[in-house]
């Protein structure tokens, strides 16, 4: 397959890196084997530089880049749903999710009763109990909106 048929055949199925400058990892500077327009091919490159060859995320992320955020999304769903899930052509962050009254004041209520339930602890339960699938972080803002202890605080008893 040519380099333009395999381009027009990534473009077509959703699948070609639309940022292909930012790959500056050697394997994709020097060898035509390792295209960077190949997005599967940068998504498995990049967890494997990170997780077999040890190299710290935030390094991965920028010799692919890619924010860590968008790493470990695609790791949690390469563990889970194995190598089709770099076929995905999801892009860019998750939506915004309104957490309403409800999840709030149960996360209000959990902090409380344990203030010291991480916000990763507080997201799998609410994926667990109400079907939200939301981030540490937007767990964390909450807690902090709130003023119910700042990131890696702990509320202290009166």
């Amino acid at each position: 397959m040519s380099n333009d048929s395999k381009t027009e055949f990534l473009r077509k199925e959703g699948l070609i890196n639309l940022r292909p400058e930012r790959v500056i990892h050697d394997l994709f500077c020097k060898h035509e084997f390792f295209d960077p327009l190949d997005l599967p091919q940068v998504r498995y490159e990049m967890l494997r530089v990170a997780r077999v060859e040890k190299a710290a995320v935030t390094e991965a992320c920028r010799l692919f880049g890619f924010s860590r955020e968008y790493f470990y999304r695609l790791e949690r769903d390469f563990m889970s749903n194995g190598y089709a899930s770099l076929l995905s052509s999801s892009r860019g962050r998750r939506p915004l999710i309104a957490l309403n009254q409800e999840i709030v004041n149960y996360i209000v209520h959990r902090k409380m009763t344990d203030p010291r339930l991480t916000g990763e602890r507080l997201r799998l339960e609410l994926k667990t109990n109400y079907q939200v699938d939301c981030s540490r972080r937007t767990v964390e803002r909450i807690v902090e909106k709130l003023q119910l202890g700042k990131k890696g605080e702990h509320i202290s008893s009166p």
